[in-house]
């Protein structure tokens, strides 16, 4: 009998050692709570998240870029075309940002304004079969090529751009990396030349208009990556800068840098 008590004796002992065990092994296992943010934090948080709704949508992209042609040298339509190694010219743009269900991608349309330049040493030469670039000297042989102090190609059009736009961050916005893939499509409003001579003390400017030959039409994708309100951009224009057949094949190439806020 005194052998059967101290077996069951210590059968107790063993099963509460091992439920001791086991509860210390799940007051291990257990994690603390959440911590809860204070009314303070809260009300930061939610501030943080308003301010990015109502502002941080980059609206207003404002562009600085060097305009270059892609083209063919052999082109015969492009005899004696030299053009400067990097012209200028800028964009404005305003957009409307619709954030995707609170995700990092928002897509954004837009409209806007752009202004492309071309500096050369040629000049623009029409007859029935279309448009050409010839030298200066051979437009005008009477005005030495050293009298030529600038001769410029400037088109200008309207354009609706179209983004996806991708944010490391959208609740820092002025904190984040922001990578954009786009297609903008654009309507010429104005194609003119300005050339401008200087023969001893007297300097001349002409300004010349209405070339029929230039494409109405421009389209091509766009890309953008930077940090905050900085980033760089390129675009391709996958319409030629002349209509076919009636100027040379040439197709518009940008790169510069893009500003971008509110």
């Amino acid at each position: 009998m005194k052998k059967i008590l101290f077996a069951f004796l210590l059968l107790c002992t063993s099963v509460a050692f091992a439920s001791e065990a086991d509860s210390a092994k799940t007051e291990k296992k257990v994690r603390p709570p959440k911590k809860q943010l204070s009314t303070a934090e809260l009300a930061k948080k939610n501030a943080v998240e308003a301010k990015f709704a109502k502002f941080a949508k980059d609206r207003f992209t404002f562009d600085l870029f060097g305009d270059n042609w892609i083209y063919s040298k052999s082109d015969p339509r492009l005899v004696g075309f030299k053009p400067k190694a990097w012209s200028r010219g800028i964009s404005i743009y305003f957009s409307w940002d619709f954030r995707i269900k609170h995700s990092r991608v928002s897509f954004a349309p837009g409209i806007g304004y752009s202004c492309s330049n071309i500096y050369s040493r040629s000049g623009l030469w029409e007859d029935s079969s279309g448009t050409s670039l010839r030298k200066l000297t051979d437009i005008n042989p009477a005005i030495p090529e050293s009298d030529y102090k600038t001769n410029k190609l400037t088109l200008q059009y309207v354009d609706i751009p179209l983004e996806l736009r991708i944010r490391t961050n959208p609740d820092k916005y002025n904190n984040c990396w922001k990578f954009v893939v786009g297609f903008k499509a654009g309507i010429r409003v104005d194609a003119h030349t300005k050339e401008r001579t200087k023969i001893g003390s007297v300097t001349k400017v002409d300004v010349e208009r209405r070339f029929p030959d230039f494409n109405l039409l421009r389209m091509g994708p766009t890309i953008r990556i930077g940090y905050s309100v900085v980033n760089v951009f390129a675009y391709y224009g996958i319409l030629g800068v002349f209509k076919s057949g009636r100027g040379p094949s040439v197709n518009e190439f940008n790169v510069g840098i893009s500003f971008n806020g509110l």
